[in-house]
């Protein structure tokens, strides 16, 4: 009898140890699953980052005499790990988001006739066809506020240059081939093309950047967070910088579908009032890592 008791026992604990494993693995597949289904969703909609130095600015003593001050010093920044929007802002996104902030919508929006998103019947929707392509004419508080919306930020400056060029110093965000057409909007005159002077966002990904961010060259100009100094390369930290702690101007990066290439390159400060609405002004968002 006593050695039939212990077998029991034995059995009883073998059993309870396989039932045990078992649940642990089920946990762990549940759990990683949610995981892999978060990263997925983010990789859709957005790319890593990964921390690093990187170089910043740009050397405008070149063959080309390309270059503004304001570029310069090149020097190396570190950035930690963030993610960034695979594409610009659509007008879909953009129209619901003013849809729940009519009271705040002409601070963020103002319609016309080359705006992706039009007002009827004191709604915004998008132009017919135009779902998928950028929101534009959106100052930087209608920018800013709908990222932060979505549990998002706009971007550094340093973070949308290194998001746009990469570790090296490449030119455009393809690298430093001359832009063209299947690269990028590049030099179309919107009162001959109209609306086809844009591309949707997710459009032409032999333009993409190093990490996958399609549009950072054309289309609209985008917002970053920081205020615009034109000096501000000479005393910028050498770790995660976040632009001066004020000033008039707000800056904005990756030229639009008219301007010329000069303006396209992945190191050019383009600035203007936070308050201001003009037809090439839209923008993509920022995260944290882990938020």
């Amino acid at each position: 009898m006593k050695y039939k008791f212990y077998f029991i026992q034995f059995i009883f604990y073998t059993k309870f140890i396989s039932f045990y494993r078992y649940f642990i693995l089920f946990l762990l597949t549940i759990t990683v699953s949610g995981c892999l289904s978060y990263v997925s969703k983010i990789n859709d909609e957005m790319v890593l980052v990964p921390e690093g130095l990187f170089i910043m600015g740009f050397n405008i003593d070149n063959i080309e005499e390309w270059g503004d001050t304001d570029e310069e010093p090149v020097h190396k920044i570190f950035l930690k790990s963030y993610y960034i929007d695979r594409y610009e802002v659509n007008a879909s996104k953009f129209s619901k988001f003013l849809n729940l902030h009519k009271n705040k919508a002409p601070l963020y929006f103002e319609t016309g006739s080359g705006v992706t998103i039009e007002k009827i019947d004191n709604l915004f929707r998008p132009r017919l066809g135009l779902n998928n392509y950028p929101a534009n004419r959106i100052s930087w508080y209608g920018a800013n506020a709908y990222c932060r919306s979505v549990n998002k930020r706009l971007p550094t400056e340093a973070e949308w240059e290194k998001a746009a060029r990469g570790t090296g110093a490449r030119l455009f965000p393809w690298g430093d081939e001359f832009p063209s057409n299947n690269r990028a909007t590049f030099r179309r005159k919107f009162n001959i093309l109209g609306f086809k002077a844009l591309e949707s966002v997710d459009s032409m990904p032999k333009g993409r950047s190093p990490y996958g961010a399609h549009h950072m060259a054309g289309n609209v100009w985008e917002w970053v967070n920081d205020w615009y100094q034109d000096s501000y390369y000479e005393v910028s930290p050498s770790s995660n910088p976040k632009g001066p702690e004020s000033g008039t101007s707000k800056v904005l990066r990756g030229g639009n579908w008219y301007y010329k290439a000069y303006y396209m390159r992945t190191t050019y400060r383009f600035n203007d009032k936070p308050d201001v609405f003009k037809n090439w002004q839209g923008f993509r968002c920022a995260q944290n890592l882990g938020h």
